[in-house]
């Protein structure tokens, strides 16, 4: 039996070992001590007497990783996902504002549908923050588990903490559109406005005016009109480009749509008195100001009007409406569905669920039929 003579070694973890070999094995038995002389100590008692005892190995089980809260979730989902994916993180943040007091501490691992249904009661009733419906709801926990979700792929949390949750109903569709006399009642309480307030402007079209003009006109969501600039009106052919060249590209696509014979004597006018390169002259949102438009058409009363500097009140007219109403008045008047697809840059599917019941002639013969014989 060939066998070395024992010598000291200090662990990683601070603690000195007697080391030595038995037919090319090597063997080692704790001295129980990270201080070097009592190590020595030890040793020489080895030593004397005789063959030191190889101590059993025993493995300690590795202690779990703390788990992160879903605040350091949201950290990681927000820069790696949102920043550089998303055109704008703005509903993101207000999202997140919402959701932090309640979900920024809580271990990634309680994201339950006890803890979905007690948020869920109380956004609902008030309880926290502002009361809201069952489609804010959703949309915010939305939002935490797509973040536990993005996280949990790329091994930053257990797959296992991502639960199949249940989560608020999305509501009906909203369906108000507006009729040819209440865009009428709004055009002309924005021309009022601007005829009233007076100044050097007064001669000018007013942004409401122009927004107005452009959302119904084609059918362009809030952000695409606010981000459209006079390079991208086309006069020549007649047609706007609402997509921005370079834009990152999302689900919302953005149309070419063509200019129609309303709204290109608007388009002229607004060109000649343009004061930069946007046709909206800034991107501020146009929601405020056009609930000050509908409370003077007569849509709400005096109660919802700004006070003490805040905001007004919503008086359900907000500039999706607009969209809504493009929209509905192309079905209305035969527009196949598919043109209206390209128009507001949705699917086809989507617009077939929301629009088709708006053109019924393609089912009147049909229906005809149940007490008519055919002829």
């Amino acid at each position: 039996m060939v066998k070395s003579a024992p010598y000291l070694k200090q662990a990683a973890n601070g603690v000195f070992y007697v080391h030595w070999t038995e037919d090319r094995i090597g063997k080692r038995v704790t001295t129980r001590t990270r201080d070097l002389n009592q190590a020595k100590r030890a040793l020489n008692s080895y030593l004397l007497a005789g063959k030191p005892r190889a101590a059993p190995l025993t493995v300690r089980p590795a202690a779990p990783p703390a788990v992160p809260p879903l605040g350091e979730v949201w950290s990681i989902y927000f820069q790696r996902h949102v920043v550089p994916k998303l055109i704008s993180s703005d509903t993101a943040k207000q999202a997140w504002r919402q959701l932090e007091p309640y979900f920024g501490k809580l271990p990634a691992s309680d994201l339950t549908q006890a803890k979905a249904d007690d948020y869920t009661e109380k956004r609902m009733s008030g309880a926290l923050g502002r009361k809201v419906k069952s489609p804010t709801v959703l949309k915010e926990l939305a939002y935490i588990c797509a973040a536990l979700k993005f996280c949990a792929n790329r091994e930053f949390v257990p797959l296992s903490f991502v639960r199949k949750l249940e989560l608020p109903e999305p509501g009906e569709p909203r369906q108000r559109w507006l009729r040819e006399d209440e865009i009428k009642r709004l055009k002309d309480a924005a021309y009022e406005m601007r005829i009233r307030q007076g100044g050097p402007t007064a001669n000018r079209l007013s942004r409401i005016e122009r927004f107005i003009a452009l959302a119904l006109e084609t059918a362009g969501r809030q952000q695409a009109l606010l981000d459209l600039t006079w390079d991208r009106v086309d006069f020549e052919i007649r047609v706007i480009e609402l997509d921005v060249p370079g834009r990152k590209k999302t689900k919302k696509r953005r149309a070419t749509v063509p200019i129609s014979d309303v709204l290109l004597p608007v388009l002229e006018r607004a060109y000649a008195e343009r004061i930069n390169d946007l046709v909206l002259d800034n991107k501020g949102k146009c929601w405020a100001l056009l609930q000050h438009v509908a409370i003077e058409a007569g849509f709400a009363d005096d109660s919802k009007r700004a006070r003490f500097g805040q905001k007004p009140k919503a008086t359900g007219i907000s500039p999706h409406v607009f969209r809504h109403t493009a929209a509905t008045m192309m079905a209305r008047r035969g527009v196949p569905l598919f043109k209206i697809s390209k128009i507001l840059g949705n699917s086809l599917p989507m617009i077939e669920r929301v629009y088709a019941k708006y053109q019924p002639d393609d089912l009147r013969d049909a229906v005809n039929l149940i007490s008519n014989r055919p002829k």
